[in-house]
């Protein structure tokens, strides 16, 4: 990152704020980075072509005067290699991905203030290929989401802090229309989950509340604990009734969430620093939605409900000079998820009582060596397996492993 000499706002804008009484030059400080990687992922067995991958990011920080700052991004990753994606309750492997997103965040500190206010705007768009021979941007499920928030935070003790954070944003998914996503839902003519057939059923409006506080446990250990509260409404989602058809209210989910994260950084040598992490995640998704099996003319009250635990132990190694560190990175991920209301059925689909739970676990490791100021080579490799005791799979999938490698070069500015 380097810091640019100071530039005047436009004219017209100078001429203004003169006006005022103030002097507004700022001074930035551009961030760029750019990530090329290939790769190849193996799913179940089946290996998947060897692909590219491609990112970038622009952010250059703007800084007004000591009250405020402005920090706009552009961020456009492209993933060609294969990956499983939980979009509407399990596992489904898509071939590519790309996302794109164009944000701004506003930073205001009060004169001799702690207090931090950071209103934020933003707008995302994914396009998913689930299938070879369907085009990118054509994806049942891409989908368009924009973003508008309020941060704010009192700092306690630099660097630590409380923080609130409101956020409203609503996604929407153009290509998810009755023909299409009746296709996508059926099985031997029958539809599996006739709550997801219909026009842009899949469209939410959202609000979120989250807040944290982070601070030092003992010199070097520090912790965070985070708190969240999630309200979604599907204005096209019709709940299911116990006869099979759909009734006039709405689906309408909240989740829950809670986290806890321990961090313990430590320099063992000039040559060699390491840092401990510890992440712990439980939430819990209610929804009034239902389901019905028309095959076995199954009512399936609450189907979408589920609780989740989630732990992540890592640990990274940083070796030689900090301005050209070459970085280790180790880390593990297990996730347990309980659906208390599904019920298990065996291959064929037939019921056998009981509730549906996955345990999910995933390793991952990295390697990021300089070659050059600003210029890196990068090693990704991840290793995964998600089982189930649900064997019935014609619809989401439970039971599969993963697994992908990646390298290329990564330059940073």
């Amino acid at each position: 990152m380097r810091r640019s000499s100071l530039f005047a706002l436009p004219a017209a804008a100078a001429l203004a704020l003169a006006g005022a009484g103030r002097s507004w030059a700022a001074e930035v400080s551009p961030i760029y980075g750019l990530q090329a990687l290939g790769g190849q992922n193996f799913y179940s067995g089946q290996r998947g072509s060897l692909s590219g991958n491609l990112s970038g990011v622009v952010a250059p920080a703007v800084k007004f005067d000591e009250r405020w700052s402005l920090l706009p991004a552009l961020n456009s990753n492209f993933q060609g290699t294969q990956q499983v994606l939980d979009v509407v309750g399990a596992g489904t492997l898509f071939q590519a991905q790309w996302d794109n997103r164009v944000g701004v965040k506003a930073v205001y500190t009060p004169a001799d203030s702690p207090w931090r206010l950071k209103p934020s705007f933003s707008v995302k768009y994914q396009l998913l290929q689930q299938t070879k021979d369907e085009k990118l941007g054509s994806g049942l499920f891409d989908y368009y989401k924009w973003n508008t928030g309020l941060d704010v935070e009192y700092v306690y003790r630099e660097p630590f802090s409380v923080r609130f954070g409101l956020d409203f944003f609503e996604t929407h998914f153009p290509n998810y229309t009755s023909l299409e996503s009746q296709a996508a839902t059926s099985f031997q003519g029958q539809s599996l989950a006739r709550e997801l057939v219909g026009d842009h059923v899949l469209d939410t409006r959202s609000l979120l509340f989250m807040s944290a506080v982070e601070g030092p446990l003992s010199e070097r250990l520090i912790a965070e604990g985070t708190a969240g509260l999630l309200y979604q409404r599907f204005p096209s989602q019709h709940l299911v009734a116990a006869s099979g058809d759909l009734a006039p209210p709405l689906r309408e989910d909240v989740v829950t969430m809670m986290g806890a994260s321990l961090k313990l950084p430590a320099e063992l040598n000039s040559d060699l620093r390491v840092l401990g992490a510890f992440d712990l995640g439980a939430s819990y998704e209610s929804s009034n939605q239902n389901s019905y099996d028309a095959t076995a003319t199954q009512y399936l009250p609450y189907y979408y409900n589920f609780g989740e635990l989630k732990v992540s132990p890592s640990v990274k190694f940083l070796f030689g000079s900090p301005r050209q560190a070459t970085i280790l990175g180790l880390g593990v991920t297990y996730w347990h998820r309980r659906y208390p209301y599904r019920p298990l059925q065996n291959s064929s689909g037939v019921y056998l009582g009981g509730s549906t739970h996955m345990n999910n676990w995933m390793v991952n490791s990295s390697l990021t060596y300089p070659m050059a100021p600003h210029f890196s080579l990068v090693f990704n490799f991840q290793h995964g397996q998600a089982s189930s005791n649900q064997t019935f799979e014609q619809f989401y999938k439970y039971n599969y492993t993963t697994t992908s490698y990646l390298f290329g070069f990564s330059y940073d500015y």
